[in-house]
């Protein structure tokens, strides 16, 4: 009996053998997985897995260390070009105003883009162009022909009218000399006014007044701004706070208080500081308005952008009509226009409708879209005298311009993409020594997830700070080009943390 016991257990005991091998092979794997080398991710568990590959998405974290995580194919209209460990695939790029696909998205490859039929992509800044087109040969001659008949015709009844009436012409320019003393045109001035004498201001030096409206706009919609930014204003406070806009004081109290009372807290330490705390609340309201969908939607309708153009408008319409084609070309290289529209205007002989059709199309589109316009405007206002004066005098776009959106506004996502391709290695040295403001920006303006701001922390504990900003880097441009331009966005916010990141942006 103990003899057949014993021959009858030898199975058993080969079989817990063959098992105790297997377990022992499998801790034997290579190096890479135990250390989370290249190919491999570390979970919380301490587990090293083995990213998914090209075209597909990760599921579920690995069992074992050194095995792989449980991938599935990217689903249609979303790509992943690269291994990784992301929870989905990013969205499929569209292409750019004046572009047509060349090759159509796949699961491991994004769109690729090409200009259309009849246009051509600049040199310099990337964007797809109309090509220049010629006017009939004859109808150019008699146009100036024209032109020079109706000029000659006006200077010479100017002439007549001085010379019956010189004593008339001369008092009218020496009044023209003299400040006005009564304001009855007020209603035609812009969002500026002019200087009493009493202020020793010469006249005709303007001052914008957009500050006291936004002081006023704040104050008498507090309350619903507590209430939007109340439910959840770590966003907000993380901001200010990022950018050192309050004091660690105010920002350690409204932590401590949260909800509506600490966003109450902050905006009344803005508002006692008048018109310029004002300023720097509106600009940070600005800054996370995306985070607060109720927020956004009163900036839209209540933004310094769109009031500014919305009172000037008869003037802007007055000054862009003399050739309106000098802003449709730049709204158009900036893609802030569609072919659509662009063809519609340029096919609109009369210039004061051409510029009625371009205000009322941003107008329309609100805040944002009206900051773009002054934005273009602002590129070409020495083609239009007024539109210079005007621009001038808007307080609001004088703090802007040292932000930004001056920059950025002025390059297609296309070439921003490119322009963080070649000026890789120089981010690498100016953002290497702390990762820890920007990541924070990323988060909270959601260009990157929480999982990839983790991943990125995780990797700069094991394997430095460069390697991570690589992998950062890398994680921003597959989640596509609206990021990327988002990503530089938040790079110009903290320069002042970052003072190497001068140097990148004088190349700009």
């Amino acid at each position: 009996m103990n003899f057949m016991t014993k021959r009858r257990s030898s199975p058993g005991l080969a079989l817990r053998g063959t098992l105790l091998l297997m377990v022992c092979c499998a801790l034997q794997e290579p190096s890479a997985a135990k250390e989370c080398g290249d190919g491999f991710y570390k979970i919380p568990r301490g587990v090293c897995c083995r990213l998914c590959p090209a075209g597909t998405y990760k599921v579920k974290d690995c069992i074992a260390d050194g095995r792989k995580a449980l991938c599935d194919l990217c689903s249609k209209g979303t790509y992943m070009d690269r291994d990784n460990q992301e929870e989905k695939c990013s969205w499929c790029s569209s292409c750019g105003s004046g572009e047509e696909v060349a090759v159509n998205c796949s699961v491991a490859q994004d769109t690729v883009c090409r200009c259309m039929e009849r246009l051509k992509r600049d040199g310099d800044s990337g964007i797809c162009l109309p090509e220049e087109t010629h006017s009939d040969t004859t109808v150019v001659v008699l146009v100036t022909i024209f032109g020079f008949v109706l000029t000659a015709l006006l200077v010479y009844t100017f002439y007549l009218n001085v010379k019956l009436k010189g004593s008339t012409f001369k008092k009218m320019l020496k009044r023209s000399d003299t400040p006005p003393t009564n304001y009855e045109h007020d209603e035609n001035l812009p969002l500026v006014h002019i200087m009493r004498n009493e202020h020793k201001v010469p006249y005709g030096v303007q001052r914008s007044n957009d500050s006291s409206d936004t002081m006023q706009l704040i104050q008498e919609n507090k309350e619903n701004i507590k209430a939007w930014i109340g439910t959840d204003p770590s966003a907000f406070l993380e901001h200010l706070n990022g950018l050192n806009l309050i004091p660690r004081r105010v920002h350690q109290a409204a932590v401590n208080k949260g909800g509506e009372e600490s966003v109450e807290l902050v905006m009344d330490h803005f508002i006692s500081q008048g018109e310029s705390g004002c300023e720097k609340l509106w600009d940070a309201l600005y800054s996370v308005r995306k985070q607060y969908v109720q927020l956004w939607k009163w900036i839209q309708k209540h933004g310094e952008a769109l009031r500014a153009i919305r009172d000037k408008e008869s003037d802007l319409k007055l000054w862009i009509s003399r050739d309106p084609n000098h802003l449709l070309l730049q709204l158009m290289s900036r893609g802030r226009i569609s072919n659509e529209l662009f063809t519609e205007a340029k096919g609109i002989r009369d210039g004061a409708e051409g510029a009625q059709l371009l205000l009322k199309y941003f107008i329309e589109r609100g805040n944002d879209d009206c900051l773009k316009l002054l934005f273009a405007l602002q590129a070409v206002q020495d083609r239009y005298p007024g539109v210079k004066e005007w621009l001038g005098g808007l307080g609001f776009l004088r703090r802007l311009s040292n932000k930004s959106h001056v920059v950025l506004n002025s390059y297609s996502d296309f070439v921003l993409r490119d322009k963080i391709r070649f000026n890789t290695r120089e981010l690498l040295m100016a953002l290497r020594d702390d990762l820890t403001p920007l990541l924070s920006q990323l988060q909270i303006r959601n260009i990157l997830t929480d999982n990839s701001v983790r991943e990125v922390k995780g990797m700069q504990a094991r394997q430095g700070s460069e390697k991570a900003t690589q992998h950062m880097v890398e994680l921003v441009m597959a989640r596509g080009r609206p990021r990327v331009k988002q990503f530089w966005e938040a790079l110009w916010d903290l320069r002042e943390s970052y003072p190497d990141l001068k140097d990148i942006f004088d190349k700009f």
